[in-house]
């Protein structure tokens, strides 16, 4: 039989292994999982039309609600220029407008419109209400080319994000990145956004769905820069040297056998 000593040895040594594994699950879910709590306080959601700022690239469509089409032929050149903007600078090198540092577009036949400061809706009433004239029945398309984030930091793909869609969040750029590392912090993702000429930073908390949600920055703005700082399991791994802990954790390994053939050996004697 096993003597009593033998016996405590083994139920402490499955005790601790039981412990470990209890402490790890409770790390885990504490510093890896969304939206642990404020599910039931998310506010309704209210995206907003972006704003056009300056050195955007727009893509802008005529269309004629009648048969002749050919009449919206001259104001649907893919490449904006105009007075003062030579055919071959920057604003003729990719597909669509290019708003100037001014904030300013210039249409074929409209000439100069200013568009920073305006939503693509504002801006798509301002250049339908000069076609009224001009075109039978227009209507105007207007989309962003290049709505661009920087995603950066402890995320699996990180770089510049361009996304199609003008409304864009915090969730649609870190699935662009392709989510957070095992080493990302959820609860401190800053965001960058330049807002009258001034640099600012927010702090978002993956962790609760109505602080990130109910966030400021959720909707994302053109430019803006995600980073998600690591979190103290990468840090510690940045000061030590890899060997060491090769080493180390190797040795831990043995010692841990070591002392569970120990326990067994001891057990069996006793019986």
């Amino acid at each position: 039989m096993l003597s009593m000593k033998s016996f405590l040895s083994i139920v402490l040594f499955f005790l601790l292994m039981a412990t470990m594994a209890c402490n790890s699950s409770r790390r885990l879910d504490r510093n890896f999982t969304y939206f642990q709590h404020g599910l039931d306080s998310i506010e309704k959601l209210k995206l907003s039309e972006p704003v056009i700022r300056p050195n955007d690239l727009l893509s802008i469509q005529v269309f004629s609600n009648s048969l002749n089409q050919e009449q919206v032929y001259a104001y649907n050149i893919a490449n904006g220029f105009g007075p003062g903007v030579p055919f071959n600078s920057a604003n003729t090198s990719a597909q669509g407008f290019l708003v100037n540092e001014n904030g300013d577009i210039f249409y074929p036949n409209l000439g100069k419109l200013h568009a920073a400061g305006l939503t693509t809706l504002q801006l798509k009433d301002q250049i339908q209400k000069q076609l009224d004239s001009l075109v039978k029945q227009p209507e105007v398309l207007i989309r962003f080319l290049n709505f661009k984030v920087d995603v950066l930091g402890e995320v699996k793909n990180p770089g510049p994000k361009t996304f199609n869609n003008q409304r864009v969040t915090i969730i649609d750029a870190l699935s662009a990145a392709g989510d957070l590392t095992d080493q990302g912090k959820r609860d401190n993702i800053l965001v960058f956004r330049e807002e009258n000429g001034e640099v600012k930073h927010y702090t978002v908390d993956m962790r609760g769905a109505n602080t990130m949600f109910n966030s400021p920055v959720f909707q994302l703005q053109q430019n803006d820069m995600v980073y998600v700082s690591p979190n103290e399991v990468k840090l510690k791994s940045v000061k030590r040297n890899p060997n060491v802990d090769r080493d180390l954790q190797l040795t831990l390994s043995f010692v841990s056998i070591a002392a569970f053939m120990i326990t067994i050996i001891n057990a069996l004697k006793g019986l």
